[in-house]
């Protein structure tokens, strides 16, 4: 199995800085997806935390399957600590969801407000770092706080290089930082359902792979909604977790939407790029890809 060493000198750098400016935030709100709220958490930035109080944000909440996004927040508020205080699933292009998410965060710093008033002190707006891995959705969280384009939003990873104060009105400053990954990738499922999600670029991890990765979680996981998608058979008894199975299926998609080279064979690399860029803009529907309580099983190797 391949090893991904995806680790850009950016990203070690603003480790680097993000340790060195804890001391200066009160808060932290740290962003994962929502389609996969283990995978999309790097364990290095939970260290860098200290002992500073946090919120987690399961972004991207309107992509994924509801039902799934109830039971990982039941999950990680039963997992709550002295640090992580609030959990919330959102979708940040949501003005309403992110005005949710203000107040949750105020009251989660009150005592900051109280103490200052108590001494008779100027009340200061709340610091908050913004952290979390590629693509998810910390600028477009930061511009919904503010309520202006100040962070740039893409839906690539690796846009935002560097740390960056924004003011949010007169309750918040937001630290925008970048999208830091782990240092190694190396399992199969870690690798793909990074890549299914975007945030790895899909010029790191074959395209064709990364995309039979996702037959492969919709063919186990959701065998009935994927059939009637492309008006296919599933074989009850196949095994969904081989890449000739995976394989197989992204033919007959292809056959299907008619993405077809010369000589009648299946175009799988467009086909590819097209499910991908379907499934990550919402399109198929709302699905998860990482289960707390059920197992997917995916091929030994990449």
């Amino acid at each position: 199995m391949a090893k991904i060493n995806w680790f850009p000198g950016h990203m070690a750098k603003s480790l680097k800085e993000l340790k060195n400016s804890i001391s200066a935030c009160d808060y932290i709100i740290e962003t994962c997806d929502a389609r996969l709220p283990l995978s999309s958490r790097n364990p290095k930035l939970n260290k860098a935390l200290q002992d500073k109080r946090y919120m987690l944000l399961l972004t991207k909440s309107d992509l994924a399957d509801p039902i799934q996004t109830a039971k990982w927040i039941d999950f990680f508020l039963r997992q709550k600590s002295d640090n992580l205080i609030s959990v919330m699933a959102v979708n940040s292009l949501n003005q309403t969801e992110i005005n949710k998410i203000r107040i949750r965060a105020l009251a989660d710093n009150q005592y900051i407000i109280d103490r200052a008033k108590s001494r008779g002190r100027r009340i200061k707006p709340i610091r908050i770092m913004i952290n979390g891995i590629p693509n998810t959705g910390k600028s477009t969280l930061i511009n919904g706080l503010i309520r202006k384009k100040s962070a740039k939003v893409s839906n690539r990873p690796g846009v935002t290089r560097s740390l960056n104060w924004l003011r949010a009105g007169t309750e918040f400053e937001l630290l925008d930082t970048p999208g830091i990954l782990m240092p190694k990738l190396e399992t199969v499922a870690e690798q793909i359902k990074l890549g299914i999600s975007g945030a790895i670029k899909d010029d790191v991890l074959p395209l064709i792979e990364v995309a039979c990765g996702l037959v492969v979680i919709l063919a186990q996981q959701y065998p009935q909604i994927f059939a009637d998608l492309y008006e296919i058979k599933l074989n009850k008894e196949a095994d969904y977790s081989t890449w000739l199975t995976s394989h197989e299926l992204l033919e007959k998609i292809a056959v299907r939407l008619n993405i077809i080279k010369s000589g009648g064979v299946p175009d799988l690399e467009r086909t590819a790029r097209r499910l991908l860029t379907e499934f990550r803009q919402g399109k198929l529907g709302r699905f998860t890809l990482e289960f707390f309580d059920q197992e997917i099983v995916f091929p030994a190797s990449l």
